[in-house]
């Protein structure tokens, strides 16, 4: 009788322990799923923010993009429901586009890369790898590299021959150290449209300063610091700044398709929900009637750089 009574009682808390990890694993999924909606609200709530910002400057009469409108602002904490949600927009054409490099006949954006992996204290063999990674022919450019280098890998690789549709595919260039990835990031992004350039409004000072090898440090601090709260007009405001005059190149300045608005935005979004947290990077596209699409969504923790380069440009 106590046999039958003692297995009764293994099978019940057995029983009892599957319901409560069962329960538990429920409870943890629904607040999952609370998180992951709160991150897709905060994603809309941008993306609603940067439509409205275009049809204020299809009425305004002012196609331009700059640190100080309201999408940009959009950078809080919203308290919600047992959470919160934290929010950090950038202008993705602040930044240098790699994609650029597919013009690969020009030598000025090329020069520019090489700027801007000196300052940082990197291979500049790199430039010539992202091209020949992006070109579609077998034949190396200067210090680049073809699938005869990749094949040898473990396992082996070839080269991507389309534009990058990631920033972590130059991990693949076999180059970068870990260390030098992190400080090359806050200065690149890759952007669907080879053609698509940089925002003079938005541009960092370390982009700024690879413009030129006359442009120095104290320049492109002059420059982010000086070009106020409501931007430049226009590109031709942009031309005549004192610190553009003689320092940079006309020829730079087309290849860069350098422009006072932009196209392309991330959001990098953490939701919390109760015990649940949830990172969330989406990528935004804006046309030229104002519609916002997602092109891209990244489930990734907020680098530390990102707060750091919005301080640094505002």
């Amino acid at each position: 009788m106590l046999l039958i009574f003692a297995i009764i009682a293994v099978v019940a808390a057995g029983i009892a322990t599957r319901l409560y990890h069962n329960t538990e694993k429920q409870s943890r999924y629904l607040q999952y799923v609370q998180a992951k909606h709160y991150a897709l609200g905060a994603e809309h709530y941008v993306a609603l923010l940067l439509e409205k910002d275009k049809k204020n400057d299809k009425k305004d009469g002012k196609p331009v993009d700059h640190w100080f409108e309201p999408w940009a602002d959009a950078n809080d904490r919203f308290d919600v429901a047992e959470g919160e949600i934290t929010i950090q927009v950038l202008d993705d054409q602040g930044r240098f586009n790699l994609n650029l490099l597919a013009d690969g006949q020009s030598k000025e954006i090329l020069e520019t890369l090489v700027r801007i992996l000196a300052n940082e204290k990197i291979d500049p063999r790199l430039a010539y790898r992202i091209r020949d990674w992006i070109d579609a022919g077998q034949e190396v450019s200067g210090n680049g590299a073809e699938d005869s280098l990749y094949l040898t890998a473990s396992p082996p690789y070839r080269t991507g021959d389309t534009l990058m549709a990631s920033v972590s595919e130059l991990k693949l260039l076999q180059i970068l150290t870990p260390d030098e990835y992190a400080r090359l990031l806050p200065h690149v992004t890759v952007l669907p449209d080879s053609k698509a350039g940089l925002n003079v409004n938005t541009i960092t000072a370390a982009v700024f300063q690879s413009l030129s090898d006359k442009v120095t440090e104290a320049d492109a601090k002059a420059f982010i610091d000086g070009r106020g709260r409501d931007g430049f007009a226009d590109t031709q405001a942009f031309n005549n700044h004192p610190l553009i005059k003689g320092k940079i190149d006309e020829n730079v300045i087309k290849k860069l398709s350098l422009d006072v608005k932009s196209r392309f935005f991330s959001v990098y979004i953490k939701a919390v929900y109760r015990d649940v947290t949830f990172y969330l990077h989406s990528r935004l596209a804006r046309d030229d009637e104002g519609k916002v699409t997602v092109i891209g969504r990244e489930l990734d923790v907020s680098p530390k750089w990102v707060a750091a380069l919005r301080e640094s440009v505002r």
